[in-house]
């Protein structure tokens, strides 16, 4: 997480930590100081939404302790509880907990004083790759196609990293569109030609460079691919036992019609001599 140096506000005279930046499923941690706690009598956490709507997350006062409002008893931690300083941990971030936080001391007989600092997060929520190879013939050299697309904020950016062996045919620009919650979904690939004999891999690599890079690796061998099309080509082995316990019966119900026929027919036999 990165964060502002500590600020006062001489209006108010409360010192903390300022606006944060922070990665997607990370934590986000915030904390006042009052100069003066005369006549302190609560300390409030409140969120401040777009809309300008307030909302109670966390108070303490001497009376009643730490109290953590539903639903964020699992959201909001208290990490320091007093009326002079207080600090508090926004865990495990997603884009829904983007706003400002305000911490607010309650002070008789002058009322309340307050410090805001906004959350901001980042990253990268989703990734998917794929790849699919042409069915050339076996010998000669093939073209392979690598995909990855991912979902974040900002928008990811896709560069490729290529293992010895292979060359790269086409290498289409990265195309973006707008998701849910302001997020957006990135998706780029690349097509390469790949001796047949060749075992290598593609890495899908994100936001390169910054902190929240992130590398997904795409691996490929023509001897897996190879005995994966022979696997598909057999039978599921649940479907060879129907067909082995299908034949066992047809073998039985053979045996049994013929021992009722050869018994059928010694009954008759022996009414007749009687």
């Amino acid at each position: 997480m990165t964060q502002d140096h500590v600020v006062q506000v001489s209006s108010t005279h409360i010192t903390g930590n300022g606006n944060a930046t922070v990665d997607y499923g990370g934590d986000a941690h915030y904390s006042c100081q009052v100069a003066n706690p005369k006549g302190v009598l609560q300390v409030t956490w409140q969120r401040l939404f777009k809309d300008e709507s307030i909302e109670n997350l966390a108070t303490y006062s001497n009376r009643f302790g730490k109290q953590v409002n539903e639903p964020y008893r699992e959201k909001v931690i208290f990490k320091e509880a007093s009326l002079t300083s207080t600090s508090i941990t926004v865990k495990n971030v997603t884009w829904a907990d983007e706003s400002c936080y305000i911490c607010s001391f309650n002070v008789y007989p002058d009322g309340s004083k307050r410090r805001q600092a906004c959350l901001t997060v980042q990253g990268i929520l989703e990734v998917n790759t794929s790849h699919s190879v042409s069915s050339r013939n076996e010998k000669e050299d093939r073209e392979a196609v690598f995909s990855c697309s991912a979902t974040g904020k900002p928008a990811p950016t896709i560069e490729w990293e290529i293992s010895p062996g292979a060359a790269s045919l086409e290498r289409p620009a990265t195309e973006t569109v707008t998701s849910s919650h302001q997020t957006f979904t990135s998706s780029r690939s690349i097509t390469l030609k790949v001796p047949p004999d060749w075992s290598g891999h593609v890495d899908c690599v994100m936001n390169s460079g910054t902190v929240g890079q992130r590398r997904e690796r795409i691996p490929l061998s023509f001897y897996e691919e190879e005995n994966k099309q022979e696997k598909g080509k057999r039978l599921p082995s649940f479907a060879i036992a129907l067909i082995i316990i299908a034949i066992s019966a047809s073998c039985i119900a053979v045996v049994v019609a013929v021992i009722r026929q050869k018994r059928l027919k010694s009954k008759t036999r022996n009414e007749s001599v009687v």
